[in-house]
C-alpha cells in the first residue's frame, strides 16, 4: 500500500526538456528533426496542462534552446523544492527503423547505491538533501547512522518513481504504442535525486519515420503531454492528500458558526411563535370561562349571607356595587349579617 503524504501547498512537478543548445540529443532519419526540440515541445504543453490546474505549480529545468548540464537539472528541480521531476526525451534505434514505441525509465539499484557512496562523502549533500537531521549525520561517526537514513531516502525515491511511472504508462499506452509496458530501471544521471522521485520518459523512436512524423506535430506532442498530464494527477490523488489552507478552514469555520448562529435564530423564533399560538387559546378560554360566569351570576337572584361574607366581596362575586346591594335590601351602613337573604337583582 503506497504511502500517503499530506501536501500542504500545491505539488511541484519539475519538468526536465531532455537536451538542449549544443546537445541536440536524438536527430531523426528522414526530417532531420532534433530531439532537443521535440522534448521542450512536449514539456512546453505539459508545463501549460499542470499550470492550468489549481492543484500543481510547474517548473521547467530550460525554458529555450540553450545547454544544461545533467547534474544542474536536479539542482533546479531542487531549488524549486519539486515534488517530483519528470525528465522528457525521445529515443533512436541504431538496429532497426521498425522499433517504435513510448517507455518509462526510473532509477536502478545499482546506480542508487553508487549515488548514496557519492552522498555520504559529501557532508554538504547530505544537508542539501535532509535538512536539519543532515547537519546531525555529517557531526556524527556511526557510519551505519548516514547509511540508513540515505538508504531510506533513496528507496522512498526508487518506489515512488516506479509508482508514478506505472501510472504515466498506463496513460500512455491510451495514445501511443509501447516498447515497454512497465518502467524500466536504468543507469541514467538524471534520475539519481534521491530526494526527489524521478521519471525519464522516452516519448518515441526518431529513427522510425511515422513516430518522427508524429513527434514533430503539434497536435502528437499534446496528446503525449495530456497523457503524462493525467498520469501524475493519477498518481498525486493516490499518494498525496492535499490539507486544506487556513483560508479555506477559516471559511468553513466562518460558515459552521453563521449556521449555528442562523439554526439558534431559527430556533428561538420558532419557541416565540410556538408560545403566541399557544397563549391564544388560553386567553380564549379565560374569556369563556368569564362569560359563562356572568351568566350563572345573572341567573342567580338571591343569596343566603355565610360566615366571612362582606357586602364588598358579595358585590365583587356577583358582579354589582355595595351601593346597589344595600338600595335593593335597606341595608345600613353595610351591615349584614349570617343568614340574611339577600336580594341580587
Amino acid at each position: 500500500m503506497p504511502t500517503v503524504v499530506v501536501a500542504k501547498h500545491k505539488m511541484v512537478i519539475a519538468i526536465d526538456p531532455g537536451h538542449g543548445g549544443k546537445d541536440p540529443g536524438a536527430i531523426g532519419k528522414s526530417s532531420r528533426v532534433k530531439e532537443k526540440h521535440i522534448t521542450l515541445a512536449i514539456s512546453k504543453q505539459l508545463k501549460r496542462l499542470l499550470d492550468a490546474d489549481a492543484n500543481f505549480k510547474a517548473v521547467l529545468t530550460r525554458r529555450s534552446d540553450y545547454y544544461i548540464g545533467v547534474n544542474k537539472r536536479s539542482e533546479v528541480a531542487r531549488k524549486h523544492k519539486a515534488n517530483l521531476l519528470v525528465s522528457i526525451h525521445a529515443d533512436v534505434s541504431p538496429v532497426s527503423k521498425s522499433v517504435r514505441g513510448a517507455s518509462v525509465w526510473v532509477l536502478s539499484n545499482r546506480r542508487a547505491n553508487n549515488e548514496m557512496g557519492k552522498w555520504l562523502e559529501d557532508h554538504e549533500k547530505q544537508s542539501e538533501l535532509l535538512g536539519g537531521i543532515g547537519s546531525v549525520l555529517s557531526g556524527n561517526k556511526e557510519r551505519y547512522l548516514d547509511t540508513t537514513v540515505l538508504d531510506l531516502q533513496f528507496s522512498h525515491a526508487q518506489r515512488a518513481g516506479y509508482d508514478l511511472g506505472k501510472n504515466v504508462l498506463k496513460e500512455l499506452k491510451k495514445v501511443v504504442p509501447l516498447v515497454r509496458r512497465t518502467p524500466q530501471h536504468a543507469s541514467l544521471a538524471v534520475l539519481r535525486s534521491p530526494d526527489i522521485p524521478s521519471i525519464l520518459v522516452e516519448t518515441g523512436f526518431l529513427s522510425n519515420p511515422k513516430e518522427e512524423r508524429n513527434l514533430s506535430h503539434g497536435a502528437y506532442q499534446k496528446k503525449i503531454a495530456r497523457a503524462i498530464y493525467t498520469g501524475l494527477v493519477n498518481y498525486c490523488r493516490t499518494n498525496y492528500v492535499k490539507e486544506p489552507t487556513a483560508k479555506k478552514t477559516e471559511k468553513k469555520k466562518t460558515s459552521q458558526t453563521k449556521r449555528k448562529v442562523a439554526h439558534k435564530t431559527r430556533s428561538r423564533l420558532k419557541n416565540k411563535i410556538v408560545s403566541k399560538t399557544k397563549a391564544k387559546p388560553t386567553i380564549k378560554i379565560v374569556k369563556i370561562h368569564r362569560e359563562t360566569k356572568k351568566k350563572v351570576v345573572r341567573s342567580i337572584k338571591s343569596y343566603v349571607v355565610k360566615k366571612d361574607d362582606t357586602l364588598y366581596s358579595l358585590a365583587r362575586k356577583y358582579g354589582t356595587t355595595p351601593a346597589k346591594l344595600s338600595k335593593l335590601n335597606n341595608i345600613k351602613n353595610n351591615r349584614i349579617f349570617v343568614g340574611q337573604k339577600l336580594r341580587l337583582k
